[in-house]
């Protein structure tokens, strides 16, 4: 069982493809059990994460590189960011691309220490701001990012699953 003892986190390796990708996928289904159709929800595999993460982490810089929560040597975490991809903002925003937790790990700050590593990447990386999108559905992960000072900035956009657009609301947060 994941999760009894106190995590730490590092950097990715490309070891730790397998890890991701199972974070990625349980974390991402359970975080959207009811809020996406079930067949896009169930069309999220393993196996197509670790191959994605696996290229990635081959191909990243030793400082761009994922961060990871370990218990022992099993992922339990991960997070990364870099460069926001939105035409609307300047280049001193970053951006959090990915924020997952295995849901046995929920509620043990896993996500805020991995959301602190990539602020603080961030901000090594002179980003004054940093955003992060959201389903406007979860409450859990709204909630979540406002507790620890992430605010909509007022953005939303469609995004597909499937055949179903669903809305996002982007987050902001000073990193200064």
């Amino acid at each position: 069982m994941p999760c009894e003892g106190p995590a730490h986190y590092r950097r990715a390796t490309t070891a730790d493809a397998e890890g991701i990708a199972q974070v990625h996928a349980d974390g991402w289904q359970r975080a959207h059990e009811g809020l996406v159709p079930e067949a896009y929800l169930r069309s999220k595999s393993t196996q197509g994460h670790a191959d994605f993460w696996r290229t990635e982490l081959e191909i990243e810089a030793p400082d761009r590189k994922p961060w990871v929560a370990l218990d022992g040597e099993q992922v339990i975490g991960f997070a990364d960011g870099g460069i926001a991809r939105d035409d609307d903002l300047d280049s001193d925003y970053g951006e959090v691309y990915t924020l997952f937790v295995t849901p046995e790990c929920w509620e043990m700050g896993i996500r805020s220490q991995l959301l602190e590593h990539v602020a603080g990447d961030l901000r090594e990386h002179d980003f004054q701001r940093a955003v992060f999108w959201v389903l406007a559905t979860d409450e859990a992960m709204r909630a979540f990012a406002e507790y620890v000072g992430w605010r909509p900035d007022g953005t939303s956009r469609y995004e597909s699953c499937g055949d179903t657009p669903v809305v996002e609301l982007r987050y902001a947060r000073e990193l200064v």
